[in-house]
C-alpha cells in the first residue's frame, strides 16, 4: 500500500512540476479594416446589445441567457451569458477612450475559472477603420497545457468575430453567414478527383482550375464539385486533399482514377459567402460538434460541397457551400 501511495505521490508531483514549468498566458490580437468611420464601428462595440448579432460564440447558442446590466454602455457596464454549449461568464467595460480605445475585462465561469484583459483599438485610415481585436490571459493552473493549442482557436474566433462585426455594420459587405444544420447522412457516390495536398489557402488556389479541367475531361457538369480533406483536423497547418467531381458508372475512360466515397454519418454546416471564410467556417463547426460533444471520425474525409461558382456570382455573399464533418 505504500508503495502504491508512494508511486501516485512521484507522479503527482511530476505533474505538478510539469505544468509549474509551462507558461499558460494567450496573447491574441486580430485586426480588420472596416468601411465605416471609427465612430461607427466603436458604436457597435461598446454596446453589449449588438453582440449577440455578430459573436463568435453565441452564434453557436442562440438560445443562451444573456443578461445586461443598465449601464452596459458605460465604464463598469457588462453583459453576462449562460449556457450549456458556451458555458458561463462575464464581460465588463473598464475604460472607454470615445472612438479610440475600449478596455474590458472577460471573466469565464464555466467551464472552468479564468479572468482575462481584453482591449479594442480604432484606428482611421481614410474612410475606412482598422478595429484591433487583442486578449491577455493566463490559463489556470491545472489547464496551461492546453494553452498552445487555445491560442490559434482563439485567434480563428477573433478573425471570425471581426469578418462577423462587418457584416452587422454593411450587409453589402463581405462576410460570413454560417447556419448549424445538424446530423445527416450521407450516399455513396464515385468521382474523379485531382490531388490537391498543401494549406488552406494553397487548396482554395488550386481549386477552379482543377474543377475546370475535371469538368472539361467529364464534357460537363456531372454533380456539384467538391473537396475531399482526409484526416482532417481544422487546426492543421498542411491538408491530403482531393478536389473531385462526382461520375457515374457510364462515364468513359480517363486520365483521372475513378474513386469511390464511402457515406455515413455527418455533422453539416452550410456557410454563405466568399470561399476565403471556409477555414473560418471549418473552425465554427469543429468547434460547435466540440461543444455539443458529437463524437468525431476523422480517420474518414471532411467535404467541401461547393453550390455555386464564385466566378459566375455577382453577390460573394450568396455564394452557398456545405461542410460536412464525420461523425460516429
Amino acid at each position: 500500500m505504500w508503495v502504491a501511495l508512494a508511486i501516485l505521490a512521484a507522479v503527482l508531483l511530476s505533474i505538478v512540476v510539469y505544468l509549474a514549468k509551462l507558461d499558460g498566458r494567450l496573447h491574441v490580437r486580430r485586426s480588420l479594416e472596416i468601411e465605416a468611420t471609427p465612430e461607427t464601428v466603436f458604436g457597435a462595440i461598446v454596446d453589449f446589445k449588438s453582440w449577440p448579432e455578430w459573436s463568435p460564440w453565441l452564434m453557436h447558442e442562440p438560445d443562451a441567457k444573456v443578461l445586461f446590466s443598465d449601464d452596459y454602455q458605460r465604464e463598469g457596464g457588462s453583459y453576462n451569458w449562460d449556457g450549456k454549449l458556451i458555458g458561463a461568464g462575464k464581460l465588463s467595460h473598464v475604460t472607454i477612450k470615445p472612438h479610440g480605445r475600449i478596455d474590458q475585462q472577460i471573466e469565464f465561469i464555466r467551464p472552468f475559472r479564468s479572468v482575462s484583459q481584453v482591449c479594442w483599438e480604432f484606428d482611421e485610415r481614410d474612410d475606412k477603420t482598422r478595429v484591433s481585436w487583442e486578449m491577455n490571459g493566463r490559463m489556470p493552473f491545472l489547464f496551461r497545457f492546453m494553452a498552445r493549442r487555445m491560442q490559434p482557436m482563439i485567434e480563428r474566433d477573433y478573425d471570425l468575430g471581426l469578418a462577423l462585426l462587418n457584416g452587422y455594420l454593411d450587409q453589402s459587405a463581405p462576410h460570413p453567414s454560417i447556419r448549424f444544420v445538424g446530423p445527416v447522412k450521407l450516399e455513396d457516390f464515385n468521382y474523379w478527383a485531382i490531388p490537391c495536398n498543401g494549406n488552406l489557402r494553397q487548396v482554395e488556389k488550386a481549386r477552379q482550375p482543377a474543377i475546370e479541367t475535371l469538368t472539361a475531361a467529364a464534357a460537363g457538369k456531372t454533380g456539384l464539385a467538391l473537396t475531399l480533406y482526409h484526416q482532417f483536423d481544422p487546426l492543421a497547418v498542411q491538408y491530403r486533399a482531393e478536389i473531385a467531381i462526382p461520375v457515374t458508372e457510364k462515364m468513359p475512360l480517363s486520365n483521372y482514377t475513378r474513386r469511390q466515397f464511402t457515406g455515413g454519418r455527418y455533422y453539416q454546416v452550410t456557410l454563405r459567402g466568399d470561399h476565403r471564410f471556409l477555414p473560418l467556417a471549418w473552425h465554427a463547426l469543429s468547434c460547435h460538434c466540440r461543444m455539443k460533444r458529437v463524437k468525431l471520425d476523422l480517420a474518414r474525409p471532411a467535404l467541401e460541397i461547393y453550390h455555386d461558382n464564385p466566378e459566375e456570382s455577382s453577390d460573394s455573399n450568396q455564394i452557398s457551400t456545405a461542410l460536412y464533418i464525420p461523425t460516429r
